[in-house]
């Protein structure tokens, strides 16, 4: 099926909420994977459109202003508050705390009429995108998700913890069974196995044949799952790729999102392509994370 070839079209348009993020220092900024895509394709100069949600506080006020400059067509759904993220590192990893929902990110027909694009990337970061929403548009634009922000759960006092793939809706796991790419960490995952390898038999085995799977596994690189038959194998193409450029000492926050967003723009190319499509995005991930030290 054709994609979206009107002159005006966005190179990708993604859908997800504003966050407001603290940190242990006491400083708090704007964030998001509708930020953090931004901000990179723009360095590409890329045409790229975001629907999100966000609340008035001063960090969400300054994000949407950079959203604003930063894309060609945006359009945010105001609500009462942001949601609101507390950092904290601690032994193991990064612990987080939903310190305040965001609300929802609602879709309509009349959001494909308005945003004419070449891919769409689903973003959540606190499960704020509803099943339905993944219909909007339908499989003649190609379709991508970020996991994270449903496989994600919180306790009475805002504790994040993972949620496993059976423990999403059943209209959900369809629905993302039927885009074309799905993207999450193997720290999103580890509530479902204790490798990323096994990590994906799982998602592969909950989200059905159709789309490709990628695990991010930091700077271990990543795993990823083609639905494709190789060529005289009637197999899917599974394969470990390492980082081609690893960058020590930069903030590595959003590097995921961005990962995923330039996979999700070369979504449909053939099978025999696909490992270096990946390799392009993750250089391209690695030269976001060095211009991090530039600054």
């Amino acid at each position: 099926m054709l994609t979206d070839s009107r002159p005006d079209a966005l190179d990708l348009l993604v859908v997800g909420g504003l966050t407001v993020d603290r940190f242990a220092d006491g400083s708090s900024a704007p964030g998001g994977s509708v930020l953090h895509i931004a901000r990179a394709a723009a360095h590409r100069h890329l045409r790229i459109g975001v629907i999100t949600a966000a609340g008035p506080e001063a960090e969400a006020a300054a994000g949407l202003d950079e959203v604003a400059r930063l894309t060609v067509q945006h359009e945010v759904a105001s609500q009462s508050g942001t949601a609101t993220f507390v950092h904290r590192e601690q032994e193991g990893g990064r612990r987080l705390r939903l310190e305040r929902d965001g609300g929802s990110v609602v879709l309509s027909a009349s959001d494909r009429e308005r945003f004419h694009t070449a891919a769409v990337l689903y973003a959540p970061v606190a499960g704020e995108i509803e099943a339905d929403a993944l219909r909007i548009w339908d499989e003649s634009v190609p379709r991508g998700a970020i996991l994270q922000g449903w496989l994600r759960a919180s306790d009475a006092g805002g504790a994040v913890s993972n949620l496993t793939l059976a423990g999403l809706e059943e209209s959900l796991r369809e629905a993302l069974g039927r885009l074309d790419l799905l993207v999450a960490s193997s720290e999103d995952l580890r509530a479902e196995a204790a490798t990323p390898d096994a990590q994906l038999t799982a998602l592969r085995m909950a989200m059905g044949r159709t789309p490709v799977l990628v695990v991010t596994d930091g700077t271990d690189g990543l795993w990823i799952d083609h639905p494709g038959a190789r060529p005289k194998k009637d197999r899917p193409w599974r394969a470990h790729l390492a980082a081609p450029v690893l960058v020590e000492g930069a903030p590595t926050v959003g590097a995921g999102d961005i990962l995923a967003a330039f996979l999700m723009m070369g979504a449909r190319v053939p099978q025999h392509r696909w490992r270096a499509h990946v390799v392009k995005a993750m250089r391209i991930v690695a030269e976001e994370l060095e211009s991090r030290l530039e600054r």
